[in-house]
């Protein structure tokens, strides 16, 4: 059985490096390579953290969530099998798909909101 995709709670100084480097083209295989030195004890946080990463990318340029499942498939269909590759992708859409709505639903308006908000 897969393991949670619970990723550990990042700061967005932590997560930027990520999106900004997907985003100026770096391989994410490479990507997730570099990052799991950093997790040494679990390599799949990595994996999770550039999928995820991914995946909201994805979605944030308006590409179909049946597009991103077979991406993120594709990615990982010679490292799982193919019922757990689904479950696996599926996991990391809903993850992402969480991040874009908690994005648009966000009920703590910014600081600069806050400073010109009327009294």
């Amino acid at each position: 059985m897969l393991k949670s995709t619970h990723v550990p709670d990042l700061s967005a100084r932590e997560v930027a490096p990520i999106l900004a480097a997907l985003q100026a083209g770096t391989d994410p295989g490479k990507l997730t390579q570099e990052l799991a030195s950093r997790y040494p004890d679990n390599s799949g946080t990595a994996r999770r953290l550039v999928d995820i990463a991914l995946a909201y990318l994805w979605l944030a340029e308006g590409a179909p969530a049946g597009d991103v499942l077979t991406m993120l498939e594709c990615r990982h269909r010679f490292e799982f099998s193919s019922a757990a590759c689904r479950v696996y992708a599926l996991e990391i859409l809903w993850a992402a798909e969480r991040e874009i709505h908690a994005h648009e639903l966000d009920p703590n308006p910014a600081p600069k909101e806050l400073q010109n908000a009327a009294a």
